[in-house]
């Protein structure tokens, strides 16, 4: 039997609809792959914000152990007298330098809104070293650093009696990248407390011990107050996410 013309025409599939049916799979397809790249970039982002608040925690933990361990061994549990200025070169005890000794721990030598060093048994293995923390922005004599404006730290083992002039030169590693800078901030990286919690002001240039001992001496507790930038951006305004990170710990010696 002969097929109508109307009959042929209604047969198959026309060109149109093979078209609109390949254009709903892209649209389909578009919006499934969307979500997907949403879901590995909402993962990726999750995995930089775990690690970055890994590391920061470490920070943390390394701070206040060097905190805690700031002032021991202290001249007391040796014997010697503490109303003696600890200056000059002398490496051993001596009449009149008792307290310079390779052993014996200075405390807090130095501190500013920007900087810390001090001294301490901060490893547990019986020496002392001279810790320093500094926040670290630019240095036009070295290449720049991708990860600075940072804070770094150094702990070099104590060499010399003269807590400031005797010890060897820092050898700097950074603990936190990307530091926002504080100036104009209304805390510092650092800040320090006396035993009733009142905030004790330090210029920016900072104060030593040798020259500002009695402000020194009533710090008991530090805060540090770290603003990080992030190289991560956020997935909803495409700024860089920032972290804000602080921690006080208390002197114990």
């Amino acid at each position: 039997m002969l097929r109508t013309r109307k009959q042929n025409s209604q047969a198959g599939t026309s060109l149109i609809e093979v078209a609109l049916t390949i254009l709903i799979l892209v649209i389909v397809m578009g919006a499934v792959f969307s979500q997907i790249d949403n879901v590995t970039k909402s993962a990726k982002h999750e995995s930089i914000a775990v690690d970055l608040v890994q590391q920061n925690r470490d920070f943390v933990d390394l701070f206040v152990r060097d905190i805690h361990m700031t002032g021991y061994p202290h001249s007391a549990m040796y014997g010697l007298d503490q109303s003696q200025p600890c200056t000059g070169s002398s490496i051993v005890p001596t009449p009149t330098l008792p307290q310079c000794a390779l052993n014996v721990s200075a405390g807090i030598v130095f501190v500013s809104p920007t900087s810390l060093r001090l001294e301490g048994d901060v490893y547990g293995d019986g020496n002392v070293y001279d810790v320093l923390y500094t926040y670290y922005k630019v240095d036009p004599n070295t290449p720049p650093d991708p990860n600075c404006p940072c804070l770094r730290r150094s702990a070099m083992l104590k060499i010399n009696g003269d807590p400031i002039g005797g010890q060897p030169l820092p050898k700097y590693y950074t603990e936190v990248q990307n530091v926002i800078d504080p100036t104009n901030m209304v805390q510092g990286i650092f800040t320090y407390f006396d035993a009733n919690g009142n905030p004790i002001t330090i210029p920016t240039a900072g104060y030593d011990f040798e020259n500002n001992g009695g402000t020194i001496q009533t710090i008991d507790a530090i805060k540090v107050n770290l603003n990080v930038r992030s190289v991560q951006l956020d997935l909803n305004t495409g700024s860089p996410v920032v972290y804000s990170l602080a921690s006080i710990a208390e002197l114990e010696n």
